[in-house]
């Protein structure tokens, strides 16, 4: 929790209660499973974009000779190495944002998923 959101409570006891609540093994349960739909959210709308790649990576990989083309796949891996570490960081800032800090109520997986 950073400086700025334990300035927002009125006193100590306030504080605590709400360190209490946050750490408890409901609200653990609800930010994993809501860093789990961020990253499927993200990862599902990056396949969208890029679905282009996979085909020719497994076009590639189904030829009868693979061995010939096997520099090509080499040459694919970086990128979509890169685009997983891009996603990854938007799901992270995301979580930073709406969940971090914050009690989870039971309807938080379909907010997350709507917008």
């Amino acid at each position: 929790m950073t400086d700025k959101q334990q300035g927002k409570y009125a006193n100590e006891l306030e504080r605590q209660i709400f360190l209490v609540i946050y750490r408890s093994r409901t609200q653990r349960l609800r930010r994993k499973l809501a860093m789990l739909v961020l990253l499927l959210k993200y990862l599902l709308r990056g396949m969208l974009v890029i679905w282009p790649v996979y085909i020719v990576f497994a076009a590639v990989l189904l030829l009868p000779q693979t061995r010939q083309y096997f520099s090509y796949l080499v040459l694919l891996t970086p990128g979509l190495l890169v685009w997983l570490l891009i996603y990854l960081k938007g799901a992270r800032t995301e979580y930073r944002q709406r969940i971090e800090g914050r009690l989870l109520d039971k309807r938080f997986v379909s907010e997350l998923i709507t917008s």
